[in-house]
């Protein structure tokens, strides 16, 4: 029998697999499809930086990404306060956001939405708490 974090384990795996499939179908990579919907959910453009936070990928990462999604027109950079570049959806963009991860925050919602508000308080503080112990030990590797 698999322990408890076998089990955590081959439950995220399978949800990164099932986002990796809507990716695929939506005609997206992995990079692309967090970074159109992280842009999605801003109101107002993001920091470089932010998407690198939020999307958990590297800065090389989300440069790439955001380079091929540019020439595609799907959205364009402008320059920030400092050394901020600011990130912003074209209105191709957002039309395509609309086909495609806005469907998939929908469903996101409304799974989410099916919980009583302690589920949902519960399942956010153990994920939390989960990730934050285990970055700070991945920081000592």
């Amino acid at each position: 029998m698999k322990n408890m974090f076998q089990q955590i384990n081959q439950l995220a795996r399978q949800i990164g697999g099932i986002y990796h499939e809507a990716a695929l179908k939506m005609g997206f990579s992995d990079s692309e499809l967090w970074i159109l919907y992280a842009l999605s959910v801003s109101t107002a453009g993001c920091r470089q930086t932010e998407l690198c936070q939020s999307t958990g990928m590297t800065k090389t990462t989300v440069n790439s990404a955001l380079k091929k999604m540019e020439e595609a027109g799907v959205l364009y950079r402008a320059p920030g306060s400092g050394r901020n570049t600011l990130v912003f959806l074209t209105e191709q963009g957002a039309a395509l956001a609309e086909r495609t991860v806005c469907r998939l925050i929908k469903a996101e919602n409304e799974i989410y939405e099916g919980w009583t508000p302690e589920e949902q308080s519960v399942f956010l503080r153990l994920n939390r708490d989960f990730m934050e112990k285990l970055d700070a030990w991945a920081k000592t590797l």
